[in-house]
């Protein structure tokens, strides 16, 4: 069994990565999915020399269409959605192949990461979470009009894989194990951001209804209003457009 890890870089992010891969070992390979948004760039030496690790380019920006890249390139029995800030260690790679392993039912499986201040059990998926089994998915992708480089939003696009997923029928489960060290922040960080507020309206809305959506994001709004000190008419605005752009889907 092999467990591929699917990095997803942008431009000079292709830097942070050499440091952070472990050394060969015959059940673990990595596929960096470099895009890039000026001229195509030359491939570094370093990646050359490694026989454990692949790399596709993809021109312009949009981090799902760079992770559905990555995935329609992938060749592992398991792979592992990752970023190129991530660090692990070899025990992170065991405990994922040995749940795989021991469990053939599991399509899918999100984990723990730590480094970011994230406590479990935890309401929201991060990407470097998520592992899954290849021959599982399908033609199952990240909806590429969430997520960072999208047109409208900027996150959500975890929980709506997931959502898609259970839809699917596939067997998702979660399990305590730290799979990844993250060296950076996430999306969910920046909550003044009104692209981040559409999002949450956006998944409240696609993956639970507008009845759901419409209480989520009031209660959000509050919420962010006594924690944050933010205009909660503000917030509740940047939602509701969320909702719409959603809704507008389906019209």
């Amino acid at each position: 069994m092999i467990l591929e890890i699917l990095i997803s870089t942008i431009d000079a992010g292709i830097d942070k990565i050499k440091a952070h891969l472990l050394p060969v070992r015959p059940d673990v390979r990595y596929l960096i999915s470099w895009q890039y948004t000026g001229s195509r760039p030359e491939v570094p030496d370093w990646i050359r020399e490694r026989t454990d690790v692949t790399l596709v380019q993809l021109a312009g920006r949009g981090l799902c269409r760079n992770r559905n890249h990555a995935l329609n390139h992938a060749v592992g029995d398991i792979l592992k959605i990752s970023d190129d800030d991530e660090c692990w260690e070899n025990y992170m790679f065991d405990s994922i192949l040995e749940v795989y392993d021991q469990h053939p039912e599991y399509d899918i499986v999100h984990f723990q990461i730590e480094g970011i201040g994230k406590t479990y059990p935890s309401s929201w998926i991060s990407s470097c979470e998520i592992t899954m089994r290849r021959s599982s998915l399908g033609t199952l992708r990240f909806d590429e009009r969430f997520g960072l480089g999208s047109e409208y939003l900027m996150g959500g696009e975890e929980d709506v894989f997931m959502h898609d997923a259970c839809l699917r029928g596939l067997n998702v489960q979660y399990l305590p194990y730290v799979v990844c060290h993250i060296t950076g922040t996430t999306t969910g960080h920046q909550y003044w951001n009104p692209r981040l507020m559409r999002s949450k309206g956006a998944v409240f809305y696609y993956t639970r209804g507008l009845g759901y959506a419409l209480y989520k994001s009031a209660r959000e709004s509050v919420g962010w209003m006594v924690r944050r000190r933010m205009n909660p008419f503000k917030t509740f605005y940047n939602m509701w457009c969320g909702i719409n752009y959603v809704r507008s889907w389906q019209q």
